[in-house]
């Protein structure tokens, strides 16, 4: 039996630093993803497919779309990162137990909606992958 890769939030006993750590980690890979989808496109737009492939053009496009798609994706996460990050610095500021609850919150689902994009982007990989092995010249 697979195990399912669900999210766990364990950030309620981390520093700031931690917190802040986590969030560039983030964006650091949110970032490189971009600039694989940058090669990914340049890629899909080269002549190096097999020139009788049924639906070629058609796939070709579909995976374009997903590719734009998730750069957009990406950007806007990259933005609600920033705004997170710089904002970690008020969890100082917090003296009550329900600000510092609700600054954790909205961590936690921060953290969980990067992970799932991730997840997204390993599975639109393989799938790319999957079908460029299967069309490339030989």
């Amino acid at each position: 039996m697979e195990a399912k890769n669900s999210y766990k939030c364990f950030n309620e006993n981390k520093s700031i630093e931690e917190l802040k750590y986590n969030m560039l980690q983030f964006k650091t890979r949110i970032e490189e993803e971009i600039i694989e989808y940058k090669f990914y496109k340049n890629l899909l737009e080269a002549s190096i497919y097999k020139s009788k492939t049924i639906n070629l053009f058609e796939n070709l496009e579909k995976y374009k779309k997903g590719i734009n798609a998730t750069e957009k994706e990406a950007l806007e996460l990259l933005k609600e990162i920033n705004l997170h990050s710089n904002s970690i610095t008020n969890k100082i500021e917090c003296q009550d137990l329900f600000c510092d609850n609700f600054f954790i919150k909205g961590h936690d689902k921060l953290e969980e909606k990067t992970q799932k994009f991730f997840i997204e982007c390993t599975s639109f990989k393989i799938q790319l992958f999957q079908y460029l092995e299967s069309v490339l010249k030989g």
